[in-house]
């Protein structure tokens, strides 16, 4: 892939070239503008939505093609973009621009008014003007939510709207109308903003408006739990989406430094993407608690292997490996075998650096998992214990959910518990690269 712009008013200034993908925001190139205005970026990946930004401006774009251009005529914040002939990024930075003006305007009426008195004839002058324009935001909302919401244009200026409250909501009032009306035009459902950019500065940016540093240094996990449900609350049209917001929430709050509020998200995440929960509230409980001690260094039981292919291998510990993936899994739950799905598509190239797969199933009925299994032509090393969640390969892992991952070296010690199947790679990167 290559872009190359024309940016006069920034030559010798350097840039970065942003894209997101299932773990967050991440840079994809740097480049510096040269003498004569021209910076270039080439890198290997996909047409999508990209972001070019220094450290106080940015442009979003959509890149449809291998090689595509832009120029842009004065500063990021004031300045005239052009793009290839038709290219509907001219209706996006136009949406764009009508909402920065109408947001500007907003802004600075709002500020005015609060130091005035309302009595003021001035006051009256400023407020009747702050409501006109914001009838006029309302207005361009209504009109692109309505008319034009099957392009991607207006889905994208739209998703990057809040409304502002009424001038004569102040403090906690004003906090919570802002709230209330965060996500009015972003919806987390929507596939073609799930991980861009946009998709993640909107959440930042509902953290932020959420005060969950403020929550974390005091301490209020009741209010984060309830802050961080809500998020999956509005993913569960999309589990697509519940997989991006699990993995930027824990790379976020890693669980080294804020080790409750990991474990709120990863909870959220594994409870919605399970199929399997039949126990009784007090068992799942005490597991969930369980499943919080085990971290790096936790010695892993060694568990029977039930039922395994050729029937040889009676335990864990019997398995030779560097490093082993323990899945628990069952056949019945469509989350376990997407996750199945993904890891054959890797298992052969890890395999030969030193991974194994021990994929313990709790489906049980033995038939239906050894169809299962030949179904999905797993290559690894299969088992079952056919009493599930009540089973002692459940209970020995204070497993709740599957599907469920241990990471474990050869002497039977986690080395890591990935959630997610991002989070699954990144970790065999990082031990076999």
């Amino acid at each position: 892939m290559s872009l190359k712009g024309e940016m006069l008013d920034y030559k010798g200034e350097n840039f970065i070239l942003l894209t997101g993908d299932d773990g967050g925001v991440f840079i994809v190139d740097s480049a510096k503008v040269d003498y004569n205005g021209v910076i270039r970026f080439d890198w290997e990946g996909n047409p999508g939505f990209y972001r070019i930004a220094n450290k106080s401006n940015k442009i979003d774009i959509k890149i449809d093609r291998k090689d595509f251009w832009f120029s842009l005529s004065g500063l990021m914040e004031d300045g005239e973009l052009q793009f290839p002939d038709n290219d509907e990024n001219y209706q996006y930075q136009y949406y764009l621009s009508e909402f920065s003006i109408l947001n500007e305007s907003i802004e600075d009426l709002r500020e005015d008014l609060l130091n005035l008195n309302e009595k003021d004839s001035l006051f009256k002058e400023k407020y009747s003007e702050f409501k006109k324009l914001r009838k006029s935001k309302r207005n361009l909302l209504k009109d692109l939510w309505g008319s034009h919401i099957d392009a991607w244009s207006a889905r994208f200026a739209l998703a990057q709207q809040e409304l502002v409250p009424d001038v004569k909501l102040k403090g906690q009032k004003a906090d919570d109308y802002y709230l209330k009306h965060f996500f009015d035009y972003f919806a987390f459902s929507d596939s073609l903003l799930t991980g861009t950019p946009v998709y993640y500065e909107k959440v930042a940016k509902y953290l932020k408006a959420q005060k969950i540093t403020d929550l974390i240094s005091n301490g209020n996990y009741k209010e984060i739990k309830e802050l961080i449900g809500n998020l999956f609350w509005l993913t569960e049209l999309n589990p697509g989406s519940q997989k991006y917001m699990a993995n930027y929430l824990m790379n976020r709050f890693p669980e080294e430094e804020y080790f409750e509020v990991y474990h709120i998200v990863s909870d959220a995440y594994r409870i919605l993407n399970t199929c399997e929960y039949v126990l009784n509230t007090r068992i799942i409980k005490r597991r969930i608690n369980n499943y919080k001690a085990i971290t790096k260094g936790w010695q892993v039981p060694d568990i029977p292997l039930y039922h395994t292919n050729d029937g040889r291998m009676q335990n864990l510990s019997n398995v030779n490996s560097e490093v082993t993936l323990l899945i628990v899994w069952s056949g019945s739950c469509e989350h376990s075998v997407n996750m199945l799905s993904q890891i054959s598509e890797i298992y052969y190239t890890y395999k030969e650096l030193g991974l194994e797969v021990v994929a313990v199933s709790l489906d049980s009925n033995l038939n239906y998992w050894k169809s299962a299994v030949m179904n999905g032509a797993y290559p690894w090393i299969n088992s079952c214990d056919t009493d599930g969640l009540h089973g002692t390969v459940a209970s020995q892992l204070n497993t709740f959910v599957t599907p469920s991952m241990f990471l474990i070296d050869s002497s039977l010690k986690t080395i890591a518990l990935p959630q997610t199947f991002f989070q699954l790679e990144q970790k065999l990167i990082e031990i076999f690269m």
